[in-house]
């Protein structure tokens, strides 16, 4: 049987003031989340989870000294530049019922 061991990991306070720089321009309410180190014991796998920054109808995940973000998954990546923008389509597409 494998054993999970998670142990948290902080927001490094660059990236997290990166991230508070672009995510305050957009006034919408969020909540940071740290990631994890989570390590399968007895095999040498081990991953790092995510931090995020939770909105009402997505996340963003991001990593510290990283230069892109991920939306919802890491399949969807973009520039820090790109926060703004994309906050900001996603609070319009809400208040419209298409």
């Amino acid at each position: 049987m494998l054993k999970v061991k998670k142990t948290k990991i902080e927001i490094d306070s660059k990236t997290k003031k990166k991230m508070e720089f672009y995510l305050d321009r957009t006034s919408r309410k969020y909540k940071f989340i740290c990631g994890n180190l989570i390590k399968l014991n007895t095999t040498n796998l081990t991953y790092v989870e995510p931090h995020k920054a939770i909105f009402d109808d997505f996340m963003i995940l991001f990593f510290n000294y990283s230069d892109q973000i991920y939306v919802n998954n890491l399949m969807h990546q973009i520039s820090y530049e790109d926060i703004y923008d994309y906050v900001k389509l996603k609070k319009y597409e809400n208040d419209f019922d298409f």
